[in-house]
């Protein structure tokens, strides 16, 4: 090769001209991670620029063996990147099925941006760790005398025999550089800045990459490329000063920065720099879930000229590492801003109102990291701050009815339902004392909150008092709406989710005349303003399809039905397409329209689970469920059997954040399915499916009381698949795990109608086996006691059947 050779191409670590060695250390440390008991870890390998990063996640790759170690997925540069890209890739780790997977980034840097990505990773159920890497190889000698050996060769020359010299914050890149000056003949024991410039005298080809950034840092040309002088000045403090400048010139050229140059800018820059970014970055919406305003921020914080200015920019900060995932920095972030706020009250107490709020906002923050105790601490602190500055000054009343509100939402969220009704229930008697009082002020809060308690009252079952509630609520929306017409949307929707509890509690006519309403409100509005409420008719439309399809007007349910898909179809929202096509098939009453509306709903959520795995691919799995059932039915068996084993490999590798917040919609969804794989005597998929569903109620059971319920009610129907598979003993098990959850709920269990059906199936899987016959008699009898007094014949009759059964046993 001739000797004029580019450097850039001689020093690119992705032609590996010296080739890879050392690093035995950091290859053990990926070696134990790679082989770690977990089945999904991240790791982030960090670095300065020229520390062979690079290389390693190369030579790393490249001794992967996919079927020995899982899936690798490597991301170099992961801090030039936004979270969407990296979000975008790790979908793709959840596209092929369940199996060990690894994802290795690299980056020069850690900070805030690393926090918010490792904090969101997690939310993929990955264990996520961080490496740092050394700047430059252990054994430096053994290392400059290689890369001699290999530049001389390329260059056909002699390779110099000499030791390396001692550069000042050396990388393997300087090291690196520094044998190729001296394989061209060149004095190299000089500081980074000569040996860059003595290095570049024989290349004036392009510079590119770190090579690049250090030649911008010895020329320093007039108009130099902001990404790179910004990634230049992360390591060469002289540039600082001209990067302030070039942005002051120019401050809107910091929207066209890349994400890590921003970054940068916004940690290095100096105080007017940050200006001239936060005036930009601050009411640009790309940036909303970006570390770069907290980061921002948090430095602005030093400027704060007093206590008052302080506690506002604390409370910014937490608002806005809170959006982009630094949920420990949003909490560090709130408390600072309550006890600025203390201080504040010790100087002057009309300032309680504002601790206050402060506290509130303090537990919302710790929920989102899931520390129960210090929400629950802060935020019964909130409320009795609210009682005292009450009992001081009644007009502050409607502040403790929100905070109490509030207050019962957490209670709710952290599976405290008592608490929770506690709260809300007092919350509501406040706005209803208010809205006599002031009308005009807190008719429409007393409405919400009247709303918020009916559903509350029928999560419990509780379902006059819910249904009293409601049409408490409704009856405040109709004043409102007679007296004031911007009303009349709240009223629809008030109307339509009273329609809907009305549908649940087989109310079908009252729900049928209150839905009619909700839909015929909604047209009305739709024609004034298609684009806000166009998506709400369609909606209502498809709840007035449930209650209609509950009158046995199956003709008309079918049509009301079909009426929303095309309402959706016209908003263009793809999603709300799919979620009326599952109505369809629930509602019709139509074998062939029932069919075909599954299979388009599987086509859009399939389409939309490509772009957005995530996100959609719980709506794919309840598509696909929907559709094995009614490939079933249509005695399609092979594509049936195909479907139900697509749901089950897309539930097996939900994210356990998934599962908490769509795991009952996904597992009541399969219930049908489950039903009719046992039915049709496919009983292990029947199991397949049944295990999967009991696997995300026991991971929903501790998170709220309907949940703990759905579990119970999840294994007893376990038993059930289990007798139908013939595995009597495991059912009988199985149904005895069931009894003993329910003497474990602590519920008047002789007024429990699920209970003695558990009694029951028990009875009958003790009297086919032969088990403790005399126990089980007893258990059925008092079952049959129960059905009695809650009115279940149909229950009562099987209850009768097993005690008959037993004693002839």
């Amino acid at each position: 090769m001739d000797r004029a050779l580019s450097v850039a191409a001689l020093l690119d670590p992705t032609h590996q001209v010296v080739p890879f060695h050392g690093r035995e250390s950091e290859l053990h440390a990926l070696t134990c991670w790679r082989d770690g008991p977990v089945p999904q870890a991240s790791l982030l390998l960090h670095a300065p620029a020229g520390a062979g990063k690079t290389r390693l996640l190369q030579h790393f790759g490249e001794q992967w063996d996919d079927e020995a170690h899982g899936r690798l997925l490597l991301i170099d540069d992961a801090d030039r990147l936004e979270w969407q890209d990296v979000f975008l890739r790790l979908q793709d780790t959840l596209r092929h099925g369940p199996g060990r997977t690894r994802v290795l980034l690299a980056a020069r840097t850690t900070g805030w941006w690393w926090s918010s990505t490792r904090q969101r990773i997690a939310d993929f159920d990955h264990e996520v760790a961080d490496l740092e890497l050394a700047p430059t190889l252990r054994d430096r000698a053994e290392s400059f005398t290689l890369a001699c050996q290999h530049f001389a060769k390329q260059l056909n020359v002699t390779a110099p025999d000499e030791p390396p010299p001692n550069i000042a914050g050396e990388t393997v890149l300087d090291l690196h550089m520094a044998a190729l000056t001296a394989v061209r003949g060149d004095p190299c024991d000089v500081n980074r800045t000569q040996l860059v410039r003595r290095l570049l005298q024989h290349d004036n080809g392009q510079k590119t990459g770190r090579l690049a950034e250090d030649h911008l840092a010895v020329t320093t040309p007039d108009t130099p490329d902001p990404d790179l002088l910004a990634r230049a000045a992360l390591r060469w403090p002289q540039l600082r000063p001209k990067l302030d400048e070039i942005i002051a010139a120019d401050p809107e050229i910091v929207l066209g920065l890349a994400r890590d140059s921003l970054r940068i800018a916004a940690e290095i820059g100096s105080f007017a720099t940050l200006d001239h970014i936060a005036r930009q970055v601050f009411r640009d919406e790309r940036f909303a879930t970006d570390s770069v305003p907290a980061t921002l921020t948090k430095r602005l914080i030093d400027r704060a000229q007093d206590t008052l200015e302080r506690v506002e920019m604390y409370g910014m900060l937490s608002a806005r590492t809170a959006l982009c995932g630094l949920r420990e920095e949003a909490v560090e972030a709130s408390r600072q801003e309550v006890e600025c706020y203390r201080e504040l009250v010790e100087q002057d107490r009309e300032n309680r109102p504002l601790l206050a709020d402060s506290l509130g906002d303090l537990g919302f923050r710790l929920i989102a990291v899931h520390r129960t105790e210090e929400v629950l601490k802060v935020s019964e602190e909130a409320i009795r701050l609210w009682h005292e500055i009450a009992i001081d000054d009644p007009e502050t009343t409607p502040q403790l009815a929100s905070a109490l509100e509030q207050i019962s939402y957490r209670y709710q969220s952290l599976g405290m339902p008592e608490a929770s009704m506690d709260a809300i229930s007092r919350a509501t008697l406040m706005y209803q004392e208010l809205s006599k009082m002031h009308p005009a002020l807190f008719r429409a809060d007393f409405a919400r909150v009247a709303a918020a308690v009916a559903r509350r009252f029928h999560a419990e079952g509780e379902n006059a008092h819910a249904a009293d509630s409601m049409q408490l609520s409704i009856a405040n929306w109709r004043i409102l709406s007679q007296e004031d017409p911007r009303y009349e949307p709240e009223l629809a929707r008030n109307l339509a989710a009273a329609g809907s509890m009305l549908v649940e509690l087989r109310r079908a006519e009252a729900a049928n005349e209150t839905l009619k309403e909700a839909v015929e409100v909604f047209r009305r509005l739709a024609v004034v303003n298609p684009q806000t409420f166009q998506p709400e008719l369609a909606d209502a439309l498809m709840r007035h399809s449930q209650a209609l399809r509950d009158l046995a007007e199956d003709s008309d349910a079918k049509h009301t039905a079909q009426e929303a898909v095309m309402l959706w179809r016209e908003t263009g929202n793809r999603k709300g397409v799919g979620t009326a096509l599952l109505n369809v098939v629930n509602v019709a009453h139509d074998f062939d329209a029932e069919h075909l509306a599954a299979q388009e709903a599987v086509e859009v959520y399939r389409e939309l689970a490509a772009e957005n795995t995530v996100w959609h691919q719980v709506d794919l799995a309840i598509a696909l469920a929907t559709l094995t059932e009614q490939q079933l039915v249509h005695d399609e068996v092979d594509k049936a059997l195909t479907s139900a084993a697509e749901v089950f490999d897309i539930v097996r590798r939900l994210p356990s954040q998934l599962v908490d917040f769509f795991g009952a919609k996904l597992a009541i969804s399969m219930q049908p399915m489950t039903a009719t794989l046992s039915e049709m005597e496919y009983h292990a998929h029947a199991l397949e499916s049944s295990e999967l569903m009991l696997d995300i109620w026991r991971a929903l059971k501790d998170k709220s009381p309907s949940a703990a319920g759905a579990y119970i009610g999840a294994v007893q129907q376990h038993a059930c698949k289990l007798r139908g598979a013939e595995r009597r003993v495991e059912a009988r098990n199985t149904a005895h795990t069931a009894v003993v959850l329910w003497h474990m709920t602590g519920k008047d269990l002789d007024k429990e109608a699920g209970y003695a059906d558990t009694l029951t199936i028990y009875g009958r899987l003790c009297a086919e086996t032969k088990y403790e016959l005399e126990k089980a008699l007893q258990l059925t009898h008092r079952a049959v006691k129960i059905m009695r007094e809650v009115g279940e014949p149909v229950k009562l009759e099987f209850a009768m059947e097993t005690v008959e059964a037993l004693s002839s046993s």
